[in-house]
């Protein structure tokens, strides 16, 4: 179902990282020598698909793909540990990964979702200590859990609320379960493991000299605190936003949930369904104390959503006989419902391109550009930039598509790999002699000025790149004393030292 995504192209965000990860090859240390607002685990993973998979927009789609089809195996081995039976373990990871699979290209591969699908294995890991079925010790079994939640944290630290699962038994409890117990020293191993973790990769951090302009960097985007998108989903939409792409989807996550949290009161054991009203309500908050809205930063969601699918199928299920030719009928069913809004689309779409003589090139003629992102614009470009560039040639772009910087295989050398912090309305001016600083003392060979970029509801601020750059008199009077035009694309232009 994701094979596709081996084609997609970057998005923004994704253009972002790799370039990170990319400068880090280079030498480059991510936030001392490279500006960087995320969370340092989100570089470590497109590094990683980098050593992996080669210097490739493919990369780090790869390694998505390796990503995902391990969290709908762990899934898996969630419903075995508790002791659900094939309904769960055929319908949880193929919901999962077809709920995955609506989203569109920009929501691949991104940091919530990876922090979203750890949490499938802590989950499991908690599981397994609870179930003292593993032979492992329960302590052991708890501190894994926490490690796993704070490389989640690591990744996005809205997520670190789904900790709150490891409440679980003691709510199942108050609900009448008497197979399952909270220890106290379950949650004191759990902090345990997530605390060894971040103190390992801030002891990292501290060794390679990022540590303290981290920690600046996370000050100054505090400014984000208290943002409110101007048009904030509904409730209800949020709930339901892995679903909008396929209406299909959203009546089979609506149903199943309310099936599974119906069953709770006459189940053996309501760990699970507790479990998931945690998860639901640690994942939506994930996406919600963001503020904007964006369909990825609920990515959280989709493995809830699976899990829940999961439960309700099991306990449909179970009001049939054992053995009955209907068990496999209904599930058939089910797939029926669901699997050919998307799953087919996407075979479909793979088989069409196989029979075209450049399969990338057709794919990405499908994407059309945006007020802000133009992906075969900046592609364009790319090679325009190339053409005239010698290897030695050091490049500053002066926008937000730092995937330039990996098209062409040049590091950013000026630290300021975008110029997000330039564009933000709560910007003090802290940065701007440093780059001008890092400017001056040894010019770019190329420098591009980025248009139509203007992202307000990321900016707070409706100017393009090449309109703010007029509010920075010093930076547009060394480009204008030292460069000149080469060349004027709809989205950049292309200036080379004098």
């Amino acid at each position: 179902m994701g094979s596709y995504t081996l084609l997609e192209p970057f998005g923004r965000d994704q253009g972002i990282h790799a370039t990170i990860a990319y400068a880090l090859d280079e030498g480059l240390i991510t936030y001392r020598d490279v500006y960087n607002i995320k969370p340092p685990l989100t570089t470590a993973m497109h590094w990683i698909s980098q050593e992996l998979f080669g210097h490739s927009m493919m990369a780090i789609r790869a390694l998505d793909l390796l990503v995902t089809a391990l969290t709908a195996c762990a899934l898996v081995e969630v419903g075995r540990t508790l002791k659900k039976g094939a309904a769960f373990a055929f319908l949880a990871p193929v919901t999962f990964t077809t709920i995955y699979y609506s989203y569109n290209f920009w929501s691949h591969a991104q940091t919530d979702g990876w922090a979203g699908f750890l949490v499938v294995f802590a989950f499991w890991s908690m599981l397994a200590a609870w179930r003292r079925g593993a032979g492992v010790p329960r302590f052991t079994l708890m501190l894994l859990s926490g490690a796993l939640l704070g490389l989640a944290f690591g990744l996005k630290y809205t997520i670190g609320a789904t900790g709150g699962l490891v409440f679980a038994p003691l709510l199942a409890r108050l609900l009448g379960a008497t197979n399952v117990r909270f220890h106290f020293s379950d949650l004191f191993a759990n902090v345990l493991g997530g605390i060894a973790v971040l103190t390992a990769v801030s002891g990292t951090m501290a060794l390679a000299g990022a540590l303290a302009p981290f920690l600046e960097i996370q000050s100054f985007i505090r400014g984000y605190v208290g943002y409110v998108a101007q048009t904030p989903p509904a409730f209800l939409d949020e709930i339901f936003l892995p679903g909008q792409h396929s209406q299909h989807l959203e009546v089979l996550i609506g149903v199943m949930a309310l099936v599974a949290l119906l069953d709770a009161s006459r189940a053996h054991s309501p760990l699970g369904v507790v479990a998931g009203l945690i998860w639901y309500a640690a994942a939506w908050l994930s996406g919600s104390i963001q503020g904007k809205g964006f369909a990825y930063h609920y990515l959280p969601l989709v493995p809830a959503h699976a899990f829940m699918i999961g439960l309700g199928a099991e306990a449909l299920l179970a009001r049939i006989p054992a053995g009955s030719i209907r068990r496999m009928t209904i599930l058939i069913s089910a797939a029926a419902v669901y699997l050919p809004s998307i799953a087919a689309q996407n075979a479909v779409l793979v088989a069409s391109l196989s029979q075209m003589p450049d399969p990338k090139a057709s794919y990405y003629s499908t994407f059309r550009a945006s007020s802000d992102f133009d992906i075969n614009g900046t592609l364009a470009f790319a090679e325009t930039l190339r053409a005239r560039r010698n290897p030695e040639d050091k490049l500053f772009v002066w926008g937000y598509e730092t995937m330039l910087y990996f098209l062409v295989e040049s590091p950013p050398h000026y630290r300021y790999v975008y110029n997000w912090p330039f564009m933000v309305s709560y910007y003090d001016g802290r940065y701007t002699e440093d780059l001008l600083t890092r400017l001056r003392a040894d010019p770019p060979a190329q420098f591009v000025v980025q248009k139509e970029d203007a992202t307000p509801w990321v900016t707070y601020r409706e100017e393009s790149s090449d309109q703010m750059l007029h509010e920075y008199p010093a930076l547009e009077a060394f480009l204008r004393d030292n460069y000149h035009l080469v060349s004027s694309e709809p989205k950049y232009d292309l200036y080379e030292i004098n």
